[in-house]
């Protein structure tokens, strides 16, 4: 008890000397609330309010440690416990679907443990998964445009190719220097294309 009034004198002090901000002043309460707590544990007292218990219960139920994490005992005894499928066997009764279960690595006693049940063939409508028709839909366009790549590319070649032989054909230098700006112009074009030249 007089530890708890040294802890409620020093938070009486730490207030009067400065302003807290929200979150020091928070934290400043839930130490005291704590220390008054625990002297109260020390000292015998077991009346404590019952949310403080309930506090306490929660706290340590919420740090039961289990090998997949922080598990409550309720939360544990249910992945202990639950029902799960080992095998389904098609082979032995065709025509028919024979399920395996176990609860706890053994086979399961609550339900039943082996599950018979007739195939059924249904008839309906296919499904289709968004992300495969959009990545059909771009493999499509990559071929159309690759197509119209080889289109333009061609075209280009040929335009340049009669130009070539028009430069080589003309007669005055500026017609020359005409014909050479134009082979220069889809050069350029073919580069950023990244169609490399013959």
């Amino acid at each position: 008890m007089k530890r708890t009034a040294l802890l409620l004198a020093a938070a009486v002090l730490s207030l009067t000397s400065r302003a807290l901000s929200v979150e020091e002043a928070r934290a400043n309460l839930f130490a005291a609330r704590a220390a008054y707590t625990n002297a109260l544990h020390e000292a015998g007292i077991t009346n404590t309010p019952r949310r403080a218990r309930q506090r306490v219960k929660t706290s340590t139920a919420k740090t039961t440690a289990t090998g997949s994490g922080v598990l409550t005992k309720r939360q544990q005894s249910f992945f202990e416990n639950r029902r799960i499928c080992v095998r389904r066997d098609v082979e032995t009764m065709p025509g028919y679907v024979i399920s395996y279960w176990e609860r706890n690595g053994k086979p399961d006693t609550i339900g039943p443990a082996v599950v018979t049940n007739a195939l059924q063939h249904l008839a309906g409508a296919a499904q289709h998964n968004p992300i495969q028709e959009l990545a059909e839909r771009y493999r499509i366009a990559s071929t159309n445009f690759q197509a119209r790549v080889e289109r333009v590319t061609a075209a280009l070649d040929e335009r340049r190719a009669e130009y070539v032989q028009k430069r080589d054909a003309a007669a005055l230098p500026t017609t020359k220097a005409l014909y050479q700006a134009f082979i220069d112009a889809i050069d350029n074009i073919r580069q950023r294309m990244g169609v490399s030249d013959e």
